[in-house]
């Protein structure tokens, strides 16, 4: 590699200011150090980091340089760099400390992409319009309040991030800017955006989340070219019926604003495939949704909905739909024409029932009921072949289908906190169930099915009415987690000593006066609770458990502390008693 021995010195001794090697790359990136050459020329030069608080002179040396990387610097004055570097086509100067932007950038003819982001500045230039080449502008995370009117002359730029300043209004003149395809407003103090906005033919992105928008202006529907769109975080009550204009739009986020209401022309957005409209106040959707034949998601989470139209059904695409937190009643039929959907989140409603339908999700993975008022399922809930999580917890379910054990791919099951008093002797059958939580319910036993789980990794059957566990539960080998607490237990069956990948075990609030004698198979158990039994002794067993590390056996009727207890503590058993 051969530079001139001007651009050599040049070199030595920015090594020597910086007190490190630059040495030579074929691709320079913003967080390295190191230089790069074109034509025998030093073409490029990264200085990432380096402590420094002035412009190095040496700079000067390097006339060639078209890229300039001195970002995380201390640099409060960028006026040093001087005209001879007028082949300067990309400047990164941010995360310093500028307060202002220089003429000597503003003369850089060349200048094709700007970073000074992270700085401290709190206004632009005037004449910044003069940088007529310019196509990517970041000037993110700094104190900037307005906008320039001359902006506008920036007829090339395509990219402009103003997200992270204080800016409260955006100048008329933003809207020639014909040739911008990517522009961030996000945290800022936007009220409201003007009119012109509606000339940026060629936006494809725009970001104005967490701002105080309360309205949008007529022509933002004149946003043709518009492929994603970020309002989340404004006080947006209302859409322009004119949002129906934005057809080649794909994501759409309205999330945590104060919408009351969405327009009927929402349906004319054939292109959409993600509308977040969760954490607002609607309290409806329009039936025109079922238009939106390419959308992929749908969010409507935290909202006082309480219906949902028959042409959900429609969106024959839909994979996920996240409609808990609401005020839902009833589903549709129609949502059974939702072949495609995996992810179901209904919880927090009001639904007293499902309807038949729900067994054609074919594609359903998860389904999420939690918290609401159902009583019983229907019966074609065993045809979800595909279903892996299903959360029935905290409802007013009695009982169980039969055909609930269909469901072969299941591996998460939660019906706790409901009134069920007896479960399907078939449960044997869901032979891939991981996860079974049974808690807080009526049960007086449990079918000897239940040790037929072999996948089985955690029980839950705390706060039932069980008098005894089957032994069959010794077959359980891959369990880890085995909660029995608040029961009506007068003993455990010997089995349980077959449980060799235990780790936790509670029995505490039952009635148990001994446990099996042999417990030395329970080598990796950590925790052992048997707190409020009527327990007289403990055999020496326990302390077989190698990996022991709390012991719970306070509220029992043991007068003398066992003597192995003391073995126990020296190996920092944690006993409480």
């Amino acid at each position: 590699m051969s530079i001139s021995s001007k651009e050599k010195d040049a070199l030595k001794n920015l090594q020597i200011e910086i007190g490190g090697n630059i040495p030579h790359v074929d691709e320079l990136k913003s967080y390295t150090i190191g230089y790069q050459t074109k034509n025998n020329n030093v073409s490029g030069l990264c200085l990432f980091s380096c402590g420094l608080d002035t412009i190095p002179k040496e700079i000067e040396q390097l006339d060639q340089l078209e890229t300039l990387y001195l970002r995380g610097n201390n640099v409060i004055d960028f006026s040093e760099i001087t005209c001879t570097l007028n082949l300067l086509k990309s400047i990164d100067i941010s995360e310093n400390r500028l307060h202002y932007i220089p003429d000597t950038i503003i003369s850089l003819d060349a200048l094709e992409e700007l970073h000074i982001e992270t700085n401290n500045l709190k206004h632009l230039p005037e004449n910044i319009g003069k940088l007529r080449n310019l196509e990517y502008l970041d000037i993110s995370g700094n104190k900037l309040t307005e906008l320039p009117e001359s902006i506008s002359n920036l007829d090339k730029l395509k990219f402009l991030d103003l997200s992270n300043n204080e800016i409260n209004k955006l100048p008329r003149s933003i809207g020639a800017l014909h040739s911008l395809q990517f522009l961030y407003l996000g945290n800022n103090n936007l009220r409201t955006l003007p009119e012109s906005i509606g000339f940026l033919k060629s936006l494809k992105r725009l970001n104005i989340r967490k701002n105080l928008l309360n309205q949008l202006p007529k022509s933002f529907g004149s946003l043709t070219s518009l492929t994603s769109c970020f309002l989340k975080g404004n006080n947006l009550k209302t859409l322009p019926e004119s949002i129906g204009g934005l057809t080649s739009l794909k994501y759409l986020g309205i999330n945590s604003n104060n919408l009351e209401a969405i327009p009927d022309s929402i349906g004319l957005l054939d292109k959409l495939e993600n509308l977040s409209l969760g954490n607002n106040e609607l309290t409806s959707i329009p039936k025109t949704i079922g238009k939106l034949k390419s959308l992929l998601r749908f969010d409507i989470q935290n909202n006082g909905i309480k219906s949902l139209p028959a042409t959900l059904g429609e969106l024959k695409l839909l994979n996920y739909f996240w409609a808990n937190n609401n005020a839902i009643e009833v589903l549709p039929s129609s949502i059974g024409n939702l072949k495609y959907l995996s992810s179901l989140d209904l919880k927090q409603n009001q639904l007293k029932e499902l309807p038949e339908s729900i067994g054609k999700l074919s594609s359903l993975f998860e389904l999420d009921l939690y918290d609401n008022k159902l009583e019983h399922l229907p019966n074609s809930i065993g045809q979800l072949d595909n279903l892996e999580i299903l959360d029935l917890s905290s409802n007013k379910l009695l009982d169980l289908p039969e055909t609930i054990c269909q469901l072969k791919s299941l591996k998460e099951l939660d019906l706790s906190t409901n009134k069920i008093r007896t479960i399907p002797h078939c449960i044997g059958k869901l032979f891939d169930l991981k996860n079974l939580i049974l808690g807080f319910n009526k049960l007086k036993e449990i079918p000897e099915s239940i040790g037929k789980l072999e996948e089985l990794e955690t029980l839950d059957l705390g706060k039932n009415l069980l008098k005894s566990v089957p032994d069959s539960i010794g077959n359980l080998a891959a369990l880890k987690f085995l909660y029995l607490y608040y029961n009506n237990l007068k003993k455990m069956p010997d089995s349980i000593n077959s449980l060799t990948e235990l780790e936790y075990i509670n029995l505490s609030n039952n009635e148990i006066e001994s446990l099996p004698e042999s417990l030395e198979s329970l080598k990796k158990v950590e925790y052992f609770l048997i707190k409020s039994n009527k327990l007289t002794h403990l055999s020496e067993s326990v302390k077989e458990m190698e990996a022991l590390k709390h012991l719970d056996v306070e509220r029992n009727n043991i007068r003398e502390e066992p003597k192995f207890f003391s073995e126990l503590r020296e190996q920092g058993v944690k006993i409480i008693k």
